[in-house]
């Protein structure tokens, strides 16, 4: 998900694409058109015939410069910067050793980021939800639930994934203690139905510990930094249609980075 968040940073900062074929309501919603989505990947991550796309990690300015990640590959006693190529999952080494699964395992839960760890995937909807409510307002709303309705659908079929035996099972789900829980070994974990009273990672309950009700949200996708020189950079990707319409979106790094830090720590409140 980096990629596409970096390939979409970028092309909205240098207009790669007008508003109006970076969406498409009648059939995407409030969604970036994938094919669009696609070409912008390509115009910054171009691939050559008969090779694979080397792909950089997301905490390199080549993979999009995302400063949520905090890699574990220095290891559970060494969660402070730098930090070294690895998943974003800190297990114990001998979790590690196993070769099982580390998607489990906490994110970076001490030292000074220490809980700051965020999704690429939810940058990237936080950007998407910010660019669709600035180019349609009265159809797209400030919220990702707002314009997905359908995931609140009880009927929906999900892919909620149940956690396995963790060493902190005991301790109450609202603490760090059972946050910052270990998978136990030996590992018995079979995917299927959640275990009784277990929480799973779902769109039903994380709405019910948010709530946007109190948040005041400019009406019809007003730009927060109205005094701002627009951007006119435009992209040179072959592909692209670039264009000095009124409609296509001007957006700097530094709004970019703003409209991030505001919905993901909403998010995560």
């Amino acid at each position: 998900p980096h990629i596409s968040l970096a390939a979409l940073t970028w092309g909205a900062e240098e207009e790669l694409f007008p508003m109006e074929d970076m969406f498409d309501y009648d059939n995407h919603e409030c969604r970036v058109v994938p094919d669009v989505l696609f070409k912008m990947i390509r115009n910054y991550f171009p691939r050559t015939e008969g090779e694979e796309v080397d792909y950089p990690p997301p905490i390199t300015p080549e993979g999009g410069d995302f400063q949520y990640e905090f890699p574990s590959g220095n290891g559970l006693d060494k969660q402070e910067p730098p930090y070294a190529a690895g998943p974003p999952h800190w297990c114990t080494e001998e979790f590690t050793a196993s070769g099982h699964w580390d998607g489990v395992c906490p994110y970076v839960f001490e030292g000074p980021d220490a809980g700051k760890y965020r999704h690429p995937h939810i940058a990237f909807a936080a950007l998407e939800v910010y660019l669709a409510n600035k180019h349609m307002p009265a159809e797209c709303a400030v919220t990702w639930l707002e314009n997905n309705p359908d995931f609140l659908d009880p009927d929906r079929v999900t892919t909620d994934t149940p956690f396995p035996v963790m060493d902190a099972d005991d301790a109450a789900n609202t603490t760090v203690a059972h946050w910052v829980g270990q998978p136990e070994l030996p590992w018995t974990y079979v995917s299927g139905d959640p275990r009784p009273g277990a929480l799973v990672m779902s769109a039903e309950n994380s709405a019910s510990l948010i709530s946007v009700g109190d948040v005041e949200v400019p009406s019809g996708g007003d730009d927060p930094t109205p005094d701002a020189e627009p951007d006119t950079t435009v992209g040179d990707g072959d592909e692209a249609s670039p264009t000095e319409e009124s409609s296509a979106i001007s957006m700097t790094g530094s709004l970019a980075a703003a409209i991030f830090v505001a919905v993901i720590g909403a998010i995560s409140m």
